[in-house]
């Protein structure tokens, strides 16, 4: 109930309400607090194609040992017309769970309202992101002249900003390029991002910034083709997977 309060910012509910919510954690929840599993909490969009990938994510930490993944979508609705249904879920899912993870390849739907629940909350300490297409333009993610253009299309496809502020962006991206021994210009960069049809997810500023606040706390896992994300996922902590798959 702890955990209802603060989804509902203390307001208060009635006994039946208690009731109902109680009656539905002890029907749906006893698998997430089981002291002998790993509860691994799966965020994401639900349209097609992206629920595909959240799916992915979960069948593949299903397969560890003593691994219980699930998506709030799974679970049985709770009979309390009068409250916010999904806020109650997902801060009891969330309160309970060992781990949460969520799958971002877009800069908007329900998933983007959860990174920032999963970044301003108590949540953020066990959250992981597996956000697709991103890459933060610090030096020492700057290897080679593609990770300085895939920085640059990241900037030309974020949403939020105007062309004055892409083009600063850009700028600051060639200095730290420059710093870090590529030879790059920023006419280079104009130029490349104009020849292409960037097939990469436009994010906004924020998401950027609450990615890199992840990564700063190495709880930020990138991917780009699916192949990467299964990989991706089977770096995060938790059950080790089973031997005999090796």
């Amino acid at each position: 109930m702890g955990a209802v309060r603060r989804a509902l910012h203390d307001v208060d509910v009635t006994p039946t309400e208690a009731m109902d919510i109680l009656s539905w954690a002890q029907d749906e929840l006893p698998a997430i607090y089981e002291r002998d599993q790993t509860a691994y909490l799966v965020l994401g969009s639900y349209r097609s194609p992206y629920i595909r990938r959240v799916r992915s994510v979960s069948d593949r930490l299903n397969r560890r040992y003593g691994t219980y993944a699930f998506l709030i979508g799974d679970l049985d609705d709770i009979d309390v017309s009068r409250l916010p249904e999904f806020r109650v879920k997902f801060h009891l899912t969330a309160a309970l769970a060992d781990y949460i993870t969520t799958v971002i390849e877009q800069d908007a739907g329900g998933e983007i309202n959860e990174l920032g629940k999963l970044s301003e909350t108590e949540y953020f300490r066990k959250a992981y992101v597996l956000p697709r297409g991103y890459r933060w333009d610090t030096e020492s993610n700057l290897r080679d002249r593609d990770d300085v253009l895939a920085a640059a299309a990241q900037i030309e496809t974020a949403t939020g900003a105007d062309e004055e502020t892409k083009q600063s962006e850009l700028s600051k991206l060639v200095d730290r390029a420059t710093a870090a021994g590529i030879d790059v210009t920023v006419e280079d960069l104009t130029e490349w991002l104009a020849d292409r049809d960037l097939a990469v997810p436009s994010y906004s500023w924020i998401q950027l910034n609450d990615f890199r606040l992840f990564e700063l706390q190495d709880r930020c896992y990138p991917w780009l083709t699916e192949d990467d994300l299964v990989e991706r996922t089977d770096e995060l902590p938790g059950s080790p997977r089973p031997q005999w798959e090796e």
